[in-house]
């Protein structure tokens, strides 16, 4: 049984890809899954002094974001229903206890190779990209501004760019979840729109491509 209260043992794994609070590893016997287990706190790196303070006042805000993350993607799949494919976000898929952590199960998306899906930013440089590539791309948009995901960190290494189902698609990994106290872009469309539209036009602008606040596509430079 895939989720049960045994501990997974990751102790001949080492991580595919690090971050200031979780590592990522495969899971064992899993391929279509990873596990991002949250980094022990004396081993974690910030540059931030507050963070860093915050950490070792309130240890349970290193599990904050992962729970925003959690219920924003809860919320999308319960939007979507029968149409849970067609979700931009990697999907979560519960808590598990490793030998180097708590972690949590995330979708693996699997590039065109099989292989992990490449980032944006290796798919688009200098305004470089495929049309199909930059219709995928526009599609991603689209269901980013329909679903209304509240997206903090929308930036090129968060966007992968994979498969699920029979087409390659875009899909946002990381820096989703309404973090502030009082919810106002979960809230405000008006708001969030213009949030997307800013973290859009900065990433248009680190690819090389033209961003239409507008219509809400990405154009050929």
């Amino acid at each position: 049984m895939l989720f049960t209260a045994k501990t997974i043992d990751l102790t001949d794994h080492q991580p595919i890809a690090h971050g200031t609070v979780r590592s990522v590893y495969e899971f064992p016997d899993q391929p279509d899954l990873l596990i991002k287990v949250f980094t022990r706190s004396e081993q974690r790196v910030s540059h931030r002094f507050w963070k860093r303070l915050v950490w070792k006042l309130f240890p349970g805000a290193q599990y904050r974001s992962t729970l925003k993350e959690i219920e924003c993607e809860l919320r999308v799949s319960l939007k979507l229903g029968a149409e849970l494919e067609l979700s931009p976000l990697s999907r979560m898929l519960g808590v598990v206890q490793t030998t180097r952590g708590a972690g949590v199960v995330v979708e693996r998306i699997a590039g065109l190779d099989g292989g992990l899906a490449p980032k944006l930013h290796q798919v688009c440089s200098d305004g470089e990209i495929e049309k199909t590539v930059l219709d995928a791309l526009n599609v991603f948009v689209r269901r980013m501004f329909d679903l209304q995901i509240v997206a903090r960190d929308v930036k090129r290494s968060n966007i992968v760019y994979g498969t699920r189902g029979d087409n390659p698609a875009f899909f946002l990994i990381d820096g989703y979840g309404e973090r502030n106290l009082i919810p106002l872009r979960s809230l405000s469309r008006r708001l969030n729109d213009r949030s997307l539209n800013r973290q859009f036009a900065v990433i248009a602008e680190r690819t090389g491509l033209r961003w239409d606040a507008q219509q809400h596509l990405f154009l050929d430079p």
